[in-house]
């Protein structure tokens, strides 16, 4: 029988540790081991089996499924949706199956008997109820002592008589000294009794997040389920002190649960007192929804006017509703008019599967590297056929070459002052494994910037600073940027 001792929440983030921890009444057997089947979820998919040795001390099986779920996720990003849609890629489903094997084993404890029909008058008679057959090759450990009083009955034999109710084996009566001890039979071949699907776990999920060492500990899924007015969206976003230029975009993940058809509604407020709104139509358990003040695209009038975002407003509130009440906390976007005609914004995917973004309005330096491969080629001229032959070459031909020339670009970015919840986010954007970086131009009009498309960025900057405003009131960030894709050059 196979106890359960310890499993992974509902929910999960997938870069955090995922346990299973099992007990089995049979773990003392030879050869035995947990076999944990991975299925995707209510499918006959099997996407991983792991056969577990008992832990020392404990005997209990264990196994952490973090490695194998974290390849099941990547993310969603569609640099085009201003709505709400399923994210597919940033969770998974699954079931975790538990069984067991162990070398198929047959105790005895009844007195041996010698065997007293012909052929095999004279053989050992080991009585116990069986299922071997005639010709079987066995293994028989004894019981201490038996090694040493039943020397000739420890080890390989072929078995020469099969009854359901003893056998005979090629070991001679007459070495028998302790006919009382007993032993077990296993299969000389290493046959082993295998029993699946003892104990399940099913419907569980993962997200593409990654919870610090400190607060994975305290982890509640619970938090994230989107069940009442404190609960959270898959993000680290600051709920109430982040600032946003009229250019970012913000994408933020949450349990919508399958929410297939309304009321399910994200619920926006300005500081203007207008309030709008926007269906969620899930298919999946998590669902992306557009946020940010240049994506949070079209909404329904609940009071007020259209655009959302007036010359006037400061800022603006965001939270899930279900029924028609909150089910989730609300987040504040503060509006951050701060700019210059030409701004900078980085695009990133923060630590819980969500799309953040920083704008960068201080100054911007670009820099660039040139790489080439270099060669010495022969000079073929020519021979000169007017006057004296002889050979010469004409000062345009080359022989140092330059080939496969290619340009990289790297962008210094400069923050303007921010409070020390957006500077505690920020070393999410400077670790973050995927980045996009933009610019915005605000010639035109200061409330309706003109931005470029994204273009992929890696990190640079390998170093941070955790600002405390304690000790420092004013703090601003840098950041170096590398462009993802080099130039190439005719060459």
């Amino acid at each position: 029988m196979i106890t359960q001792i310890a499993i992974a929440q509902p929910l999960m983030p997938a870069y955090n540790p995922i346990k299973y921890i099992y007990d089995s009444n049979n773990n003392n057997l030879q050869g035995f081991k947990y076999i944990f089947d991975i299925y995707q979820s209510g499918t006959a998919n099997k996407i991983a089996e792991y056969r577990v040795m008992p832990t020392y001390g404990t005997g209990y099986g264990e196994v952490d499924l973090s490695k194998l779920l974290q390849a099941q996720v990547s993310y969603d990003l569609n640099l085009t949706n201003t709505s709400v849609y399923d994210a597919n890629n940033s969770h998974y489903q699954y079931d975790v199956k538990v069984g067991e094997e162990y070398l198929t084993t047959t105790l005895y404890t009844l007195a041996l008997t010698q065997y007293l029909t012909a052929p095999y008058v004279g053989n050992v008679q080991i009585n116990v109820a069986n299922t071997f057959v005639v010709g079987d090759q066995i293994n028989i450990t004894q019981n201490p002592p038996g090694a040493t009083a039943n020397p000739n009955l420890e080890g390989l034999f072929t078995v020469l008589v099969a009854n359901p109710l003893y056998i005979v084996v090629s070991s001679p009566w007459g070495s028998v000294t302790a006919a009382v001890l007993g032993g077990a039979i296993t299969y000389a071949d290493g046959r082993k009794t295998i029993t699946r699907n003892m104990m399940t776990a099913i419907k569980k999920f993962v997200f593409n997040g990654a919870i610090r060492w400190v607060e994975w500990p305290a982890y509640d899924y619970d938090d994230y389920m989107l069940n009442g007015f404190q609960d959270r969206f898959l993000t680290n976003l600051p709920p109430s002190e982040f600032y946003a230029t009229l250019s970012q975009d913000l994408w933020v993940n949450a349990v919508a649960n399958f929410s297939p058809t309304s009321p399910d509604t994200i619920f926006f407020q300005t500081s203007d007192g207008d309030t709008f709104e926007k269906n969620v139509t899930a298919t999946e358990h998590v669902s992306g929804i557009s946020i940010g003040p240049n994506n949070y695209g079209l909404l329904s009038v609940v009071s007020g006017a259209l655009p959302m975002i007036k010359p006037t407003t400061e800022w603006y509130t965001v939270r899930y509703e279900r029924n028609g009440f909150p089910s989730s906390k609300q987040y504040k976007v503060n509006l951050d008019r701060r700019v210059r005609t030409v701004e900078h914004s980085i695009l990133f995917l923060d630590r819980m599967g969500s799309w953040g973004s920083f704008a960068f309005t201080g100054r911007a330096y670009t820099t660039g590297n040139i790489t080439r491969e270099q060669f010495n080629k022969d000079v073929p001229g020519y021979v000169e056929t007017a006057g004296i032959d002889r050979w010469l070459y004409e000062t345009t031909e080359t022989g140092m070459t330059n080939t496969y020339i290619s340009t990289d670009t790297t962008i210094a970015l400069n923050t303007d002052w921010m409070n020390q919840d957006m500077a505690m986010y920020f070393t999410e954007l400077l670790s973050s494994p995927n980045t996009y970086i933009k610019i915005s131009n605000y010639d035109a009009d200061c409330e309706l910037p003109e931005s470029e498309e994204y273009v992929s960025c890696t990190i640079v900057t390998s170093t941070f600073e955790e600002f405390k405003q304690r000790n420092k009131n004013l703090i601003k960030q840098s950041i170096v940027v590398k462009l993802a894709n080099n130039n190439i050059v005719n060459s």
